[in-house]
Parts: C-alpha cells; structure tokens; sequence
C-alpha cells in the first residue's frame, strides 16, 4: 500500500530559513504538475520534466493551511496529505536542495489561479519570511528568527495578486513604482534571489499575503 504524505504546514506568519553563509541555498521551480509518485512530485518547467523528492519534513504552504493542519491534528493525523491539497495539472512552486545528487523539496506551495505572474520558471534562490522593513533601497524579512538584507534596484519586481494593475495604474498617472509603493512591514513574502545568500542579487518579490491593518 502506498503510504500516505503526511506533511507539516508552515504557516504564512512564519519564516523558514536562515540568514547568511550557514544558510542551505534553496532553489526553486514554477510550473505545473505531471505526475504525483509514492514520495516524488514531478512538475514540467518550459518542457523540462523536474522530479523532485518529498519527505515529511517538507512543508505545505498555503493560506488556512494552520486551520487544515489542525484539524487534521484533530483527527489523529500527524499532517497533511498533499494529494488532498495539490493535484495532477495544478501550478506548485517548490523549494528544494541538492541533497547527495537528489532535488529533496524544503517547502511545496500552490498557485491560485487569481496569483498573477505564474509562468513556468526556475532560479537559484528563494526564502520566505516577514517583511522587517522596506525602503527604496533595502529590504529586510525575518526569516526562522533572522534577518536577512536585500540591495534594491529599480529592476526588482513585486509580484502577487494585484500587483500588476497596481503598476499600470502608477505608470499611468506618471508616478514611480518604488518597492515601498507595494510592501510593508509584516507582509508575508517570497524573496527571489541569485548569488549567495551572503551577497545576495535581488531579483524579485512575491506577496503571499499583506498584513493585517
């Protein structure tokens, strides 16, 4: 019988990474879902099939997943089944590391359709964290109770819902588009990076969820 995925949430409110050298570069890919194995997720990245392994340590992240993850609790279950949560042909971003020659998935969250700039892509690097704080020219997030500082330049894009009309609006009334236009302190974010995570190159921004007001 083929055992269940039984995998721990990280909710949205909480980081999951270090800061610095001592960091474990995450990679990540985009794309849609191929093909869900006894404890392999395989997605398909600009016609490139990546197979990446699940383990139990690996994190399902989505908003209410705190609320799923309890009431699985509830049930006398240790986590969640992510085949009750991620299907055949759903868009997933993975986190993952190169373990012995293998792509061992850190952290497995699905798009929305309502998510905007959900093309098939890869990179070097990615973390979750809470915005600290945001100018237009640094930004700061908490990550696994850590700061780590991003350099900004006027090339970083925030993406996530809205965010694109929010651009063209701005553009269009002829005012700039800062960083500080779109994020703030406490917003729930994925930071897209290359380099290493000492010296890291900015290159994008995701909201995952803004703060509460």
């Amino acid at each position: 019988m083929r055992r269940a995925w039984l995998l721990a949430v990280v909710l949205l409110a909480v980081a999951v990474l270090a800061e610095g050298p001592a960091l474990a570069q995450n990679k990540w890919v985009r794309g849609p879902v191929t093909e869900i194995g006894a404890d392999t997720l395989t997605l398909t990245v600009k016609g490139v099939a990546t197979t990446v392994k699940v383990e139990t340590a690996t994190r399902l992240s989505f908003p209410g997943g705190g609320t799923a993850q309890r009431a699985a609790e509830q049930g006398g279950k240790a986590g969640l089944n992510l085949r009750d949560h991620v299907k055949v042909g759903a868009t997933v971003e993975v986190h993952y590391k190169e373990v012995a020659g293998a792509k061992v998935a850190t952290e497995i969250r699905p798009i929305t359709v309502a998510d905007e700039a959900v093309s098939e892509e890869s990179g070097e690097g990615a973390v979750s964290g809470t915005v600290v704080s945001v100018t237009s020219n640094s930004l700061v997030i908490k990550a696994d109770g850590k700061d780590m500082k991003f350099p900004v330049t006027p090339e970083v894009r925030v993406i996530g819902t809205g965010m694109g009309t929010k651009t063209r609006e701005l553009a269009s009334a002829g005012k700039p588009t800062p960083v500080t236009e779109f994020l703030a302190p406490n917003d729930q974010v994925v930071v897209y990076y290359t380099g290493e995570p000492a010296t890291p190159t900015l290159t994008a921004v995701r909201i995952v969820q803004k703060a509460f007001k």
